[in-house]
């Protein structure tokens, strides 16, 4: 759990950003039990979103930056604190990004318009070169992703580093020791989790088979979680992407496999969104494979992190929300449905090409 930082935080900001805060709302609803988020208004008058975070947000911090003195419209810009756009505060990293006023698109949606914006937006971020760095790059997975290495706190396609195998038993060693008289939604999950686990599975060997088969390919900037959760309206409809946490140098197809399949299944993405998005992101040929590929390890990922948090309780989210969650991804809406469907489409496709 992140500690308790209001009392420290407007000496910090202070004293790392030569900001003083006159006015701060530690914002509620995020799930990170290792990030803190505030709002803060200096005596400039100006807004921030203050973060505080466990995670290493380096490489999209710095990627903000650069694509904000780029003049990249719809990516907020990080305050310099000395030469780098964060702090090192209390075995985390203190950051100040410019505060967007606007309506989140989780809930007002994107027209055709906005959808066209945020395609256009997005196609800026995947052309802006490599953002460098004095510090060592741990390097992304060679056999995945060709070209120039530049800093990156995230190795390849995974936003984490959990190993999943041992994640799987971890969770089945849970499940087997949970008591009688646990929450019914827990029992209820763990008569389930069988059939899921299989699911799971089934995805990871998927994974496997299409990435013996890959292809090289050139590696972007990427913002490594562009779903609607993530981008703000301002006042005139633009679109602005926020939380780079999870950025990195890969393939197109990281950012657009959450465009092309969906990640929010609260939120389905239309045919006509997607055609919306793809006319304002520009001519570019999808490998399917690896949109599949990626779409089967951000499935098994969401789906291996919360079940753990939901057996530790480690997350600040309720019981109830962690299985809806659970339950949403593995729908037909969810990630891990739309990605079998998107397998089973293609398999009749490819069944309907043997034929012909």
């Amino acid at each position: 759990m992140s500690p308790d930082l209001d009392a420290s935080l407007a000496a910090w900001v202070l004293a790392d950003f030569d900001l003083t805060v006159v006015e701060r709302r530690r914002l509620d609803g995020g799930w990170d039990p290792d990030a803190t988020v505030w709002w803060a208004r200096g005596n400039d008058g100006r807004e921030w979103a203050v973060k505080w975070t466990r995670r290493d947000t380096r490489y999209g911090l710095r990627l903000m930056r650069s694509l904000a003195e780029a003049g990249t419209v719809g990516v907020p810009k990080p305050l310099l604190s000395g030469r780098d756009p964060w702090s090192e505060r209390l075995g985390g990293r203190l950051s100040l990004t410019e505060w967007i006023s606007g309506d989140d698109a989780f809930d007002a949606g994107l027209d055709t318009a906005g959808w066209q914006a945020f395609g256009r937006l997005l196609r800026r971020i995947h052309e802006h070169g490599p953002v460098t760095s004095d510090d060592k790059d741990p390097g992304p997975d060679a056999a995945d992703i060709i070209g120039p290495r530049a800093e990156t706190a995230r190795r390849g396609i995974r936003r984490s580093g959990i190993h999943v195998r041992r994640r799987l038993s971890e969770i089945d060693a849970l499940v087997s020791a949970l008591p009688d008289h646990a929450d019914p939604r827990l029992t209820l999950f763990a008569r389930q989790w069988p059939a899921a686990r299989a699911r799971i599975e089934r995805l990871r060997e998927t994974a496997r088979t299409l990435r013996s088969t890959r292809e090289p390919t050139n590696r972007v900037s990427c913002h490594g979680d562009p779903h609607l959760g993530n981008v703000v309206l301002d006042a005139d409809g633009r679109p602005w992407l926020i939380d780079f946490d999870d950025a990195v140098r890969a393939p197109r197809e990281v950012d657009l496999m959450l465009v092309e399949l969906g990640v929010l299944f609260s939120v389905a993405i239309s045919d006509s969104d997607r055609e919306a998005f793809r006319l304002g992101y520009g001519p570019y040929r999808v490998d399917e494979d690896r949109l599949v590929r990626f779409g089967c390890v951000r499935a098994v990922e969401d789906l291996v992190e919360t079940a753990h948090e939901l057996l530790t309780h480690k997350s600040r989210a309720t019981v109830d929300e962690l299985v809806d969650l659970f339950d949403g991804i593995l729908s037909d809406d969810g990630l891990a449905g739309l990605v079998e469907s998107r397998l089973r489409s293609n398999a009749d496709e490819a069944r309907r090409l043997d034929l012909a």
